[in-house]
């Protein structure tokens, strides 16, 4: 339960990240592509987790 909390929290914090540089973005007359922005935020989480649960599992060792 406890890796499912860490990923949840991963992908908000990347999607919230993305949300504020779309809005910026937006404002200065930039479109982002959302089949982009989708692809990158699943990459990021992906390896954000992976980081994350290596450290966790180093420490528990």
């Amino acid at each position: 339960m406890n890796n499912i909390v860490k990923g949840a929290v991963i992908t908000i914090g990347i999607l919230i990240a993305l949300i504020v540089v779309n809005i910026i973005c937006n404002k200065t007359g930039h479109e982002l592509d959302s089949l982009y922005t989708g692809v990158v935020t699943s990459i990021l989480s992906m390896a954000i987790y992976d980081r994350v649960s290596d450290a966790s599992a180093k420490k528990q060792a």
